[in-house]
């Protein structure tokens, strides 16, 4: 267990939110994801971070319990992820992935609504409660809009903001998100990052691949820097994102300011390093 992973009196954290513990993926013979641990607590951001081909999105579906490792174990709340009933995974995590392409004709409501089908038995009806549910999540994802449209005519920023409200209607103890604000326009990527913020605050574990470094510096409590599927250094913000760690992850000559506005990091690429070759560790 690294230093980051321990509470502030030097103890194991308490059983709750996720915990990853020496998650291998291989995809034929070749290692994506090597040795990875790492844990996300209620009431935190965790960011994903890392160069194309880092591993993040095949780590991220592992903890969504979506791909399966050859090695480790994921666990909620104390318990294997991928030992519970669907139904009861369902409701401990929802996940968001990068393509949320639907081929159905299904409105915009009546995707959120499927996310509220993990508290309801398998031959009761919706309640009342879960359409009140559904339409406060629509207007919490800033899509309250877009309800009444047809998914296979959206454009994939507002696809994405309608598979935000589902995962938010599945009230669960960890959101997973793969490159949530990649599809969407400066407004709406600020809006979905206060969003996962508020979620946070609000006692929910949260994990997102991230792109942008201002972004992750600013609404994460806590960043994950990979490279070559394995877990380079994990901590604070400030711990992670340093002049040394930039240039040796992403081949980058880099300056690493305080931002006076936002009081977060500001980070300047100056320079691609020449005869870059990433360090293995």
């Amino acid at each position: 267990m690294s230093a980051s992973d321990m509470s502030a009196n030097g103890t194991a954290p308490a059983p709750h939110g996720l915990r990853a513990d020496g998650i291998t993926v291989e995809i034929d013979g070749r290692t994506i994801v090597d040795d990875v641990t790492l844990a996300a607590q209620p009431g935190q951001v965790l960011g994903l971070i890392g160069p194309n081909g880092a591993g993040k999105t095949t780590l991220v579906r592992v903890l969504a319990a979506v791909a399966t490792p050859a090695r480790g174990e994921v666990r909620v709340g104390g318990r294997a992820l991928r030992r519970l009933p669907a139904r009861e995974r369902a409701r401990q995590v929802a996940y968001v992935p990068q393509d949320t392409a639907l081929d159905f004709d299904f409105t915009a409501r009546d995707v959120v609504l499927m996310g509220r089908h993990p508290h309801v038995g398998r031959f009761e009806p919706l309640r009342v409660a879960d359409h009140d549910i559904t339409d406060a999540m629509l207007a919490e994802a800033g899509a309250s809009h877009l309800a009444g449209q047809l998914v296979t005519t959206l454009s994939g920023g507002e696809r994405q903001l309608v598979h935000l409200a589902k995962a938010l209607a599945h009230q669960p103890e960890v959101l997973l998100l793969d490159e949530p604000v990649a599809a969407l326009d400066l407004r709406h990527q600020l809006h979905v990052l206060q969003l996962l913020r508020r979620q946070a605050d609000r006692g929910l574990a949260v994990i997102a691949v991230l792109h942008d470094l201002e972004q992750a510096a600013r609404f994460c409590d806590r960043l994950a820097l990979m490279q070559h599927g394995r877990l380079v250094v994990s901590g604070h913000p400030r711990e992670v994102l340093t002049h040394t760690s930039l240039a040796e992850v992403y081949g980058v000559n880099a300056v690493v300011v305080d931002d006076v506005t936002t009081g977060a990091l500001r980070i300047t690429a100056l320079d691609v390093l020449p005869d870059f070759a990433p360090v293995k560790r």
